[in-house]
């Protein structure tokens, strides 16, 4: 089961953290060139320097560890005195509804051990993410973002726990561009926190974000044991932050795709499924916004027109498995089997998906989200999902805190 402990995280210094919306940048996945440097032009002492490193391959390593050892000589960066939680909570409008939402949960230190040991992925990684992660890891001898996982908390007493260390003023709090608040606590070595790593070793949990960060530590974890005289305990961990599966402030937002013409081959609606012709996108409006999550149809455009889409038939491999009643998983393991994910352009805005399939004379397959339980139904069964079948919304910002790899905790 999940071994966590509090750590000394790496954060910005005081005289910098009323200016932490400046500072902070979205995890590393999920940032374009053009937006990378508008967060510098933002400010010079960005995040994203070190997140996400420009440049030639055989350099920027070397030129993120340069920035980062720079800034904790300036005094920008600063470790933690003492080992501790963060209880970190997101409090936003939902993107689907307008509802206002809050996640809360908690940032540690978790041992990683491989899958199925307490800790269950739901989705395949690719190698280039990892390497690049593992270089970035091995020139900091730190992690600059967290993963993020679902913990299974029927009693709700993890939920408790959390929310009473949430009481009073925050140690920090922002708001970035998209309006989302963040605030973070945090929470002292106390007989709460013993409480919290008994509750946590008893509750098994799947990775919502950070598939490849969670498999990179795992590899640095190995690594360091060979090749770094301070390997455990830190290098034995990784950055995490947990939130009960049942907050009512998990938000999950669909992703749909696009495939060109020149994989056509691969493309086989009628095999598996009718098309019924649909007005336009306001046929697909109640799961394309995410009102409708779990949905077991999905939303076609082809040649000008747009088709609803009922899956008629099972991939034999699917039958009797969580995946069984996932649309994603039909479409991926049926009409679209043989794609990899490089063969796809994925976004989550439907118009875009459209855009993409004109200009390549393709398709574009619009998607209901997929449910919290729906994940942890697939992680825990020991499956995973197509590529990009989640996106939790708001993402973690990097930079809030961040990880040592070497030495003590």
């Amino acid at each position: 089961m999940p071994d966590i402990k509090p750590f000394r995280a790496f954060v910005y210094a005081d005289a910098f953290r009323k200016n932490i919306s400046r500072l902070v940048c979205p995890p590393y996945d999920v940032i374009s060139p053009s937006g990378r440097e508008a967060l510098i032009q933002q400010d010079p002492l960005n995040f994203v320097r070190v997140e996400l490193p420009a440049g030639d391959p055989a350099a920027r390593y070397r030129q993120a560890a340069r920035q980062w050892n720079d800034w904790f000589d300036q005094g920008v960066l600063k470790r933690s005195d003492s080992p501790a939680f963060y209880v970190y909570e997101a409090a936003f409008r939902s993107p689907v509804d307008r509802r206002r939402l809050a996640r809360r949960g908690f940032f540690a230190a978790l041992k990683v051990v491989p899958w199925g040991q307490g800790v269950f992925p739901h989705e395949k990684t690719l190698p280039t993410a990892k390497v690049d992660r593992l270089h970035l890891f091995k020139a900091l001898r730190a992690q600059t973002s967290p993963i993020q996982l679902l913990v299974q908390d029927a009693s709700g007493r993890l939920d408790r726990l959390v929310r009473r260390r949430a009481a009073g003023a925050p140690w920090v709090r922002f708001k970035d561009a998209a309006g989302v608040t963040h605030s973070l606590w945090l929470w002292n070595a106390d007989s709460d926190a013993k409480t919290l790593q008994s509750l946590m070793a008893q509750s098994s949990c799947a990775i919502a974000d950070g598939h490849h960060r969670y498999e990179t530590s795992l590899a640095y974890s190995r690594w360091a044991r060979k090749n770094r005289p301070h390997g455990p305990p830190a290098s034995d961990r990784v950055l995490a932050y947990f939130s009960s599966s049942d907050d009512l402030g998990l938000e999950v937002l669909p992703t749909h795709r696009a495939v060109s013409w020149e994989k056509r081959k691969f493309v086989n609606l009628e095999k598996w499924g009718t098309l019924q012709p649909v007005s336009g996108l306001r046929a697909f409006k109640e799961f394309i916004d995410g009102k409708q999550p779990g949905v077991l149809e999905a939303g076609v455009f082809y040649n000008g027109t747009f088709f609803r889409y009922a899956f008629t038939k099972t991939p034999a491999a699917l039958r009797g498995t969580p995946h069984e009643r996932l649309a994603v998983a039909r479409l991926h393991e049926g009409p679209l089997k043989g794609l990899g994910k490089e063969d796809f352009f994925f976004t989550r805005n439907p118009q875009e998906a459209v855009g993409r399939a004109r200009a390549t004379n393709g398709w574009a397959f619009f998607l209901a989200p997929n449910t919290v339980q729906e994940v942890l139904d697939v992680a825990t069964a020991g499956f995973v999902m197509p590529p990009k079948s989640t996106y939790f919304y708001p993402k973690i910002p990097s930079g809030v805190v961040s990880y040592s790899l070497e030495g003590a905790l």
